[in-house]
């Protein structure tokens, strides 16, 4: 049989990973799809758009979720001078990689006090663990522990 001539793909974001005790590996997951979500919103939505204006089509503005903050909290900023802003992820690395022994209390205080106002991150509330911390994902809300072996989730 001849291989077909044409072909339609489609790729279907989840969502948020998460569970009642959510850890490294969902944050890493989740991680994961953000990107994914921010490159099909980039691929499937934007390019199309700006290739039918291209073409005199008019096209109604497409709401699309932006979830650069998201990204921006996992993956750090530039400022001035181009020196990065360290993310969640930097941060846990370095807090992992000390030759102290693991502490969660650290690595999570040292998060609350690097990420406190971002937009995308959430102290925990007074009935969660105080080694905990949420992250406000594109589509859900994903509160993380940070527990046994100096990881969120170790």
């Amino acid at each position: 049989a001849a291989p077909p001539s044409s072909f339609v793909g489609l790729l279907d974001i989840f969502g948020m990973e998460t569970f009642e005790r959510n850890g490294y590996e969902q944050l890493l997951i989740n991680f994961a799809n953000e990107k994914l979500q921010a490159l099909f919103v980039s691929e499937a939505v934007e390019l199309v758009r700006a290739e039918f204006v291209s073409e005199g089509i008019r096209v109604e503005l497409i709401d699309s979720p932006d979830n650069s903050a998201v990204l921006e909290l996992f993956e750090g900023a530039k400022r001035r001078g181009g020196y990065p802003r360290p993310g969640l992820l930097s941060i846990l690395n370095e807090e992992t990689a000390s030759p102290k022994p693991p502490d969660d209390a650290r690595l999570v205080e040292a998060l609350h006090r690097r990420f406190a106002e971002h937009p995308a991150y959430r102290k925990p509330a007074a009935a969660e663990p105080a080694t905990s911390f949420t992250v406000r994902h594109f589509s859900a809300q994903v509160t993380y522990t940070a527990a046994g072996g100096g990881g969120a989730g170790g």
